[in-house]
C-alpha cells in the first residue's frame, strides 16, 4: 500500500515537472480570440478621436479588456507572444478575430440602416402631408382668383333664355362627363307639359279619314289606345311646373 502511494506521487510530482512556469498567465485560446477582438475595436474607437482626448481615455478602455479577461499589460503580452511562437496559430487566431470584427460591423450596419429607412418613412410621410396641404391651398387659391376674375370681368349675355335648349346643353354636358342620360321621365314631362292645350280650348278637328294609332312592336292595340289615358292622368298632378305656367317676378 505504501509502494502504491508513493508511485502517486511520483506521478503527480512528474507531471506538475512538465508544466513551464511561462504558462502560468497564459488564458485559453477562445479568450485571447475574444480579447484581441475587444482591443481591437478599442483601438479603432481611439483612432477616430483627437490625440488629447485619446490619451485621457485610452487607459482606462484597455483596462476594462483587461479586467474582464483576467490580464494586464504584462500578461497580455506573455500571452501575444506564447502563441506567436506558432505562426499557424497566429493566423488562426487573427482569422477569428477578422470574422468577429465583420459580424460586430454588419450588426451595427443593419441597425444604422433600419434606422434611416425608419427616418426616410417618418420624412415621406410628413412630405406628404405638407405636400397635399399645399396643393389644396394653391388649388383653393386658383379658384378664388377665377371667381373674382370671372366677377371683374362678368358681361351679361343679351340672348333670350331658352330653358328647352338650356335643358338640352346640360343633358348633353352632364352625358359627356358622367355617360349618363338625363333623357328621362322628368325631361319627358317637361316636354309634353310644354305641349298640353290649355283648358277650355276645343279640341282640334281632324278632317279626312281618321287615322289609326300608332302601335309599337310587342304592343297590342288596345294597349296603345290606354296610353293617352295613362299620360292624361299623370299630367293631372305634373312633378315640376312647365316653364309656361311660370308667373313673372313682379305678379308674385
Amino acid at each position: 500500500m505504501l509502494r502504491l502511494i508513493l508511485n502517486l506521487l511520483a506521478v503527480i510530482f512528474l507531471f506538475g515537472s512538465c508544466v513551464r512556469p511561462e504558462e502560468k498567465d497564459i488564458i485559453s485560446q477562445s479568450k485571447f480570440v475574444n480579447a484581441l477582438t475587444e482591443i481591437q475595436l478599442t483601438d479603432s474607437y481611439l483612432n477616430i478621436l483627437p490625440i488629447d482626448s485619446a490619451r485621457k481615455v485610452m487607459v482606462p478602455l484597455y483596462q476594462v479588456t483587461f479586467d474582464k479577461y483576467g490580464l494586464d499589460s504584462v500578461s497580455f503580452k506573455k500571452n501575444l507572444d506564447y502563441y506567436g511562437k506558432d505562426a499557424e496559430i497566429m493566423s488562426a487566431i487573427y482569422k477569428k478575430v477578422e470574422d468577429n470584427l465583420t459580424k460586430e460591423n454588419k450588426f451595427y450596419t443593419d441597425i444604422e440602416r433600419k434606422k434611416q429607412d425608419s427616418i426616410r418613412t417618418r420624412d415621406s410621410i410628413v412630405n406628404a402631408r405638407i405636400q397635399d396641404s399645399t396643393s389644396r391651398v394653391m388649388r383653393q387659391q386658383q379658384q378664388y382668383q377665377e371667381r373674382i376674375a370671372a366677377l371683374i370681368h362678368y358681361q351679361p349675355s343679351k340672348e333670350k333664355f331658352s330653358f328647352k335648349e338650356a335643358s338640352w346643353l346640360f343633358n348633353k354636358n352632364f352625358q359627356q362627363k358622367t355617360g349618363v342620360s338625363l333623357d328621362s321621365y322628368l325631361m319627358n314631362q317637361l316636354s309634353i307639359g310644354s305641349s298640353i292645350t290649355p283648358a277650355g280650348s276645343p279640341p282640334p278637328t281632324s278632317s279626312g279619314n281618321p287615322a289609326s294609332p300608332a302601335t309599337t312592336p310587342g304592343v297590342s292595340a288596345k294597349d296603345t289606345a290606354t296610353l293617352p289615358k295613362q299620360i292624361e292622368q299623370r299630367l293631372e298632378k305634373p312633378i315640376l311646373t312647365p316653364p309656361q305656367a311660370l308667373k313673372p317676378v313682379s305678379k308674385l
